[in-house]
């Protein structure tokens, strides 16, 4: 996704500001057979890689409409990386903060991760019914070609860029 106006989204967007943490995905799925549809999105940092996703089924009112439900949010358990891996620094509102002197003291760590990060691979996704009306939404095309589509819904605006367009060399 490139850009939104659902004002719900702009938090998650805003994870990808705070130090260490980074927005490595926001993407969306359709399944036309299925009809149904999963917004997930990916997150990381120096120690894992958190993955979550809302799924929802959708119908088809008009060429250009569809009617949304959500059912269910999915987190996965969180991937904790084999070592951790701390940039030299970081910029902090304006200030450089050197982190090799916390890398060092990490290094004994390394050990019990590894144990953790065995521990929570084998866990099954939590997933945690979306319930009331708020999980009914609609979307308007309003334009598509096989790089982009733009879409408004009560939701807001949304401009999502394919997978592999040169669109998102840009």
């Amino acid at each position: 996704m490139r850009y939104t106006a659902f004002s719900e989204l702009l938090p998650l967007l805003a994870v990808g500001s705070i130090p260490l943490v980074k927005v490595e995905k926001i993407g969306q799925s359709i399944d036309t057979s299925s009809l149904t549809i999963e917004n997930s999105t990916t997150l990381s940092s120096p120690v894992s890689t958190l993955s979550f996703s809302a799924s929802a089924s959708f119908e088809v009112r008009s060429p250009t409409r569809i009617q949304v439900e959500f059912k269910e949010g999915t987190f996965k358990p969180p991937e904790i990386k084999s070592s951790i891996d701390l940039p030299e620094s970081i910029n902090i509102f304006g200030q450089n903060i050197n982190l090799s002197s916390v890398q060092q003291s990490l290094n004994p760590l390394q050990n019990a991760v590894e144990g953790i990060a065995r521990t929570i691979s084998g866990q099954p996704p939590l997933k945690i019914p979306i319930p009331g009306e708020r999980t009914k939404s609609w979307l308007l095309i309003t334009y598509l070609d096989k790089d982009l589509r733009i879409s408004r819904g009560d939701g807001g605006l949304f401009v999502l860029v394919k997978e592999g367009s040169p669109l998102l060399d840009y």
